[in-house]
């Protein structure tokens, strides 16, 4: 064989998984997974890069989690070609200055952005599994730009699908090679840099004010971008989110906090519970996904709600301020921590009070949603002599 140590574990879309994961818990029989070897003491292009190490007064100092998105490779993603050609005849130096403020964008309006993302990554029928979590396909990217409502003035659906099909395959990892059969999807950077070459179709396809020239030669990509959030996003998406957090948010009543508050230790254990990895974090943040394959277990995810519901309540257990534009990036692929997953139980709660038309107080049904994770997570005594595969 003269092979050595595996460089990488990867699923057919590319992506690197991380290597304490058990795998049986994270995938199904018959799914498909490559393994990367070497030849020889080399490194591969796929295989993750280790940060530099970094030690402070309090240990190892972790970068931050929006470092990626600091250090957004516009090139990579084809923004360098958007910057008009004429803005470059006047001045050589443009081009750096015109990333760097679509970059700028970018940062501003991350938060509300990755929200938007995971809710519409987990739109669609019975087929969204899981999976889904950190990748788009083609059906919900066109379902967020039909809710968007950017097509008019010239500027047909189809430009959209265009943007989608320029990011798909710059988000396939070498074992795209592998695997020609794999679904088109783009992952969160993406579907960023989707935005910004949907921003400038746009503005070319649009048409001046009054029968006026259109002026998107002289304009800059970061303002196509802005104008893309602020005429179609603000207005026709970021609502319906601020609307549903809203109603969310009314389940967190003093009684309910103060049940939160006396169930503490029990949740902490029911997350610790949803850990795969071999090694435990020294702070305690489950993968998204590894609470889903929990939350199936347990009879509630594909039982009493589905991966669409889930969005919102992920959302919502992240963003403490329930209004989007003023949402902050958290890091990707979502993760939970303590005080994330009381959230995710306060809106599983909400959900299912009136999904169920619930008539005793939203607080008291809380008690018996956390009962009943507790039990099926068997972090309670009793649980252990009981089979209840009965819903909540």
């Amino acid at each position: 064989m003269n092979r050595y140590v595996p460089q990488s574990v990867m699923t057919p879309e590319g992506e690197i998984l991380d290597i304490h994961i058990v795998l049986n818990e994270m995938f199904k029989s018959g799914d498909k997974l490559f393994v990367e070897y070497s030849d020889g003491p080399t490194a591969y292009k796929a295989r993750p890069k280790t940060p530099p190490f970094q030690w402070g007064a309090a240990g190892e100092v972790v970068p931050p989690h929006d470092q990626w998105l600091k250090d957004f490779d516009c090139s990579f993603w084809g923004l360098d070609k958007l910057v008009e050609p004429a803005l470059l005849q006047q001045n050589p130096n443009f081009l750096e200055r015109d990333l760097k403020e679509t970059k700028d964008v970018f940062l501003q309006w991350a938060g509300a952005l990755q929200a938007v993302f995971t809710i519409y990554q987990l739109q669609g029928e019975a087929d969204v599994t899981v999976d889904h979590i950190t990748r788009m396909n083609i059906q919900q990217f066109r379902h967020f730009i039909s809710n968007l409502k950017v097509a008019g003035g010239g500027f047909g659906a189809e430009k959209a699908d265009e943007s989608f099909a320029a990011m798909a395959p710059l988000c396939r990892g070498s074992s795209a090679k592998m695997d020609s059969n794999t679904s088109a999807t783009i992952t969160f950077a993406g579907f960023l840099a989707a935005l910004a070459h949907l921003a400038h179709a746009r503005a070319a396809a649009a048409t001046g004010v009054g029968g006026a020239p259109n002026t998107a030669a002289y304009t800059q990509l970061a303002t196509k971008l802005e104008s893309l959030i602020n005429t179609c996003l603000q207005p026709n998406i970021l609502p319906d989110i601020a609307r549903r957090m809203s109603k969310i948010r009314t389940a967190l009543t003093p009684g309910a906090e103060t049940l939160l508050k006396k169930g503490r230790r029990l949740t902490e254990h029911t997350l610790d519970t949803c850990q795969l990895k071999r090694i435990k974090a020294a702070a305690v943040r489950v993968d998204l996904r590894y609470v889903c394959n929990h939350l199936i277990k347990w009879r509630l995810l594909n039982k009493e709600f589905n991966l669409p519901d889930l969005a919102y309540m992920a959302v919502f257990a992240k963003q403490t301020n329930g209004q989007p534009d003023q949402f902050e990036l958290q890091p990707h692929p979502l993760d939970l921590d303590y005080d994330d997953f009381e959230r995710l139980l306060v809106a599983m709660t909400h959900y299912l009070h009136q999904v169920r038309k619930r008539k005793e107080p939203l607080e008291e049904y809380l008690g018996e949603i956390m009962d009943f994770v507790y039990r099926k997570a068997g972090v309670l005594q009793e649980a252990a002599q009981q089979d209840d595969d009965g819903g909540p």
